[in-house]
């Protein structure tokens, strides 16, 4: 064999293989930051150029509101004739539709001008609209983003959507807030727009087949054996939560947020101030809006009591809700019907929140794996709690009364 012209692959030696390692954890750091500084770049130029078919003077600066995970959030500061003026920006969700993004816009308009005055409000375009499009990539690359600018909204941020740590007048004054978007929207009509996602008792049905295929998924993560030995219990639940066409007959629809926590309000002074997030509303039960409320704010986070339902902030919650609707006059504070099925329903809200932490993980890209395990496994807990103390949650309700 003529090895003249051949490259001999020679062992790297310890030291060698140290020094190339090192060099590789230093390009690593420089990829990071070089695709940290392109991103914020391409964000800020998104955002300046959807400014453009806006009135709002000039921008002075952008910052990046986290805490979200589906959609991106900035705080913008503008002047306009000396003028000084900050502005919310969201950036929508890959896959959204311009059909579900109207039914959001048209029912805060709606609610705004119908009693819920601590909404932030939608800054139209120059040309009136309430959204601007745009396409990010291009040829066979290309998808279309939506963005849209609300009124910057006053008061705190205190908390996130778990760690829902309020004191008793911040329940109550949430539970007032949820009633008091209940009335203003009730009598909306969506004029045929829509979310594509169903209803809860349409959704429910769907999820068993979803995920048992996710279950047959080839990875062998934490998360992924964790849910594999949940499953039965999961699918057994889903079964037992699910309510007659007959008895849904009885519970009113409404708007519904669909996502109401602790994180997508503000607060001054144990008062929430602000409301937003309204992009997963949908038309719905309304005691299905009351019990995920319920099972995103009222149950704990804290080691030992991770998953437990409380009760004393369940009663808190509902009869402030209750009270708020006989104040208000207009939206009938919660029935008979819908009293007897509340331990059903906060059973199907949770799985709904199961099914997000499920979804999320398996759909998802460059996750931290210990953060969904500790979602699923709470939602887990919660949903193992409620069905073990669904006597316990019955008399609470009662004992709140309609």
């Amino acid at each position: 064999m003529d090895i003249s012209r051949m490259r001999h692959l020679e062992e790297l030696s310890v030291d060698q293989t140290f020094n190339l390692f090192f060099q590789s954890k230093e390009l690593k750091t420089i990829a990071a930051n070089f695709f940290q500084s392109m991103e914020t770049a391409l964000i800020r130029n998104q955002i300046l150029e959807v400014l453009k078919s806006y009135d709002l003077g000039i921008v002075t600066a952008i910052y990046e509101i986290f805490g979200g995970y589906v959609n991106r959030s900035f705080g913008i500061y503008t002047e306009k004739d000396g003028v000084k003026s900050e502005y919310f920006v969201r950036k929508y969700k890959y896959g959204i539709t311009p059909t579900e993004i109207l039914f959001e816009h048209s029912m805060i308009d709606y609610s705004i001008a119908h009693g819920l005055d601590i909404a932030a409000g939608l800054i139209r375009t120059r040309d009136g609209a309430s959204f601007v499009k745009k396409t990010e990539g291009s040829n066979e690359n290309a998808t279309d983003i939506y963005f849209a600018i609300y009124e910057f909204l006053k008061g705190e941020d205190l908390y996130t959507w778990d760690t829902p740590n309020l004191n008793d007048d911040e329940y109550a004054s949430a539970a007032g807030v949820l009633a008091t978007f209940h009335n203003a929207a009730r009598d909306f009509d969506p004029q045929g727009l829509e979310r594509i996602e169903p209803k809860i008792m349409e959704f429910l049905p769907t999820l068993p087949e979803k995920y048992k295929a996710l279950a047959q998924t080839e990875i062998d993560t934490k998360f992924h054996r964790y849910y594999t030995s949940k499953l039965d219990s999961i699918l057994a639940v889903i079964e037992t939560s699910q309510i007659s066409q007959e008895v849904l007959n009885k519970m009113p629809l409404t708007p519904c947020h669909n996502d109401f926590h602790a994180g997508n309000l503000k607060y001054i002074n144990s008062k929430v101030v602000g409301i937003f997030d309204f992009d997963w509303s949908k038309i719905d039960r309304r005691l299905f809006d009351v019990t995920l409320a319920m099972a995103y704010c009222c149950s704990s986070w804290q080691d030992e009591k991770d998953g437990v339902l409380l009760l004393d902030k369940c009663s808190i919650f509902l009869k402030a809700y209750q009270q708020k609707l006989v104040e208000l006059k207009g939206l009938e504070p919660l029935n008979e019907v819908e009293i007897e099925y509340l331990p059903t329903m906060i059973a199907a809200a949770n799985m709904y929140l199961i099914n997000w932490d499920v979804t999320a993980y398996y759909a998802g890209t460059d996750l931290n794996e210990y953060e969904y395990i500790a979602y699923l496994q709470h939602n887990v807990r919660l949903m193992n709690w409620i069905e073990n103390h669904k006597t316990e949650i019955a008399e609470m309700a009662k004992s709140v009364g309609v």
